[in-house]
């Protein structure tokens, strides 16, 4: 019997003495980033960004590979179906994935489901905009110069208001939480996914109220086409100059989007903290990812896997409250 347990022992040390060298090595080949969502967006931009520099650090090229569809789920389900051999991960962020979890309209979990890498950017400047009565689309404006302007005519003209949602994400999520601390009722509907749909929807007089992050829509601020009614901040966002929510008397009203890596369960925990470590150094280190970042007034933000595995299931938690409470 010592003999047999001897040899099992001595079966399995060369196992995991194998697995610790085959990650020593890694990558070896190219690793496939799979991105919800399409190119030339934020969350396109930032991944690109950092997995340009984790190529120059590793030698191997990361390709980065647009897969839209299912407000982010098609791409998670097919990462999830790629073998755990660490050449395949999901670039992502909180904004939809959490929301889509703690709603239930995902059937998987992205916070169990999955091995989180690490964390590498927060962006708080979520902001709520409609047709300047001024611009050049004034004749889409409804009138509406603030938050205050835009909640009047709402509750004189219940489900009139309409606001593009895309289903399952962070828009439906702050269009719900407004409708209810304000006592207002929208017309939710989905124009598309991207952000150059959803734009392209309210420029054309589709839509009256659009939610994205600020720099999707700051040129037309600026020009005074389209005017900025809250940012969804709990305190002002360095170099935008536009009250928050809280500020207005909506504190519920409030998102940071964390961009997250994540491999297929089961990867090989030394492959997922070989990269932590690359990506760790990156964003506290690497000026110039932070200037890029900077560019769409995010942050340099890192969280290692044991953080995200104790602070998105309690975010996921804290959102499903509020969400239940909000529909009741």
């Amino acid at each position: 019997m010592k003999k047999v347990l001897s040899s099992v022992i001595v079966a399995v040390m060369v196992i995991v003495s194998a697995c610790s060298a085959l990650a020593a090595d890694w990558p070896t080949k190219t690793v496939n980033v799979i991105l919800p969502y399409g190119a030339g967006g934020d969350t396109d931009t930032y991944c690109r960004q950092l997995f340009q520099r984790v190529s120059k650090v590793t030698g191997q090229t990361f390709v980065v590979i647009n897969e839209q569809g299912g407000s982010g789920m098609v791409a998670a389900m097919d990462v999830m179906n790629k073998p755990a051999d660490g050449y395949t991960l999901l670039f992502n962020h909180t904004g939809a994935s959490l929301v889509q979890e703690a709603t239930g309209m995902a059937d998987f979990s992205y916070t169990t489901d999955f091995e989180n890498c690490c964390t590498v950017a927060i962006d708080e400047t979520y902001s709520l905009v409609a047709i300047s009565p001024e611009g050049e689309y004034k004749q889409y404006s409804k009138g509406w110069k603030s938050l205050a302007d835009m909640i009047a005519y709402a509750k004189e003209n219940p489900g009139k208001v309409r606001y593009s949602t895309v289903f399952g994400s962070i828009t439906e999520y702050v269009g719900t939480v407004l409708e209810n601390q304000a006592g207002v009722e929208f017309d939710k509907i989905n124009v598309g996914t991207s952000a150059g749909e959803r734009m392209a929807a309210m420029l054309g007089g589709q839509v009256d109220l659009l939610a994205a992050n600020y720099m999707q829509f700051k040129d037309y601020i600026e020009k005074g086409d389209l005017v900025c009614l809250g940012v969804m901040s709990k305190q002002r966002v360095p170099g935008i100059n536009h009250p928050t929510f809280t500020e207005l008397g909506y504190d519920k009203v409030v998102n940071a989007k964390k961009y997250e890596v994540k491999f297929p369960k089961g990867t090989d925990k030394a492959i997922v903290n070989k990269l932590a470590e690359i990506c760790r150094q990156i964003v506290l280190e690497d000026k110039s990812y932070a200037e890029v970042l900077g560019v769409y007034f995010a942050q340099p933000f890192y969280r290692d896997a044991e953080q995200m595995n104790r602070e998105d299931p309690e975010e996921v938690k804290a959102l499903a409250k509020e969400f239940t409470a909000d529909l009741n």
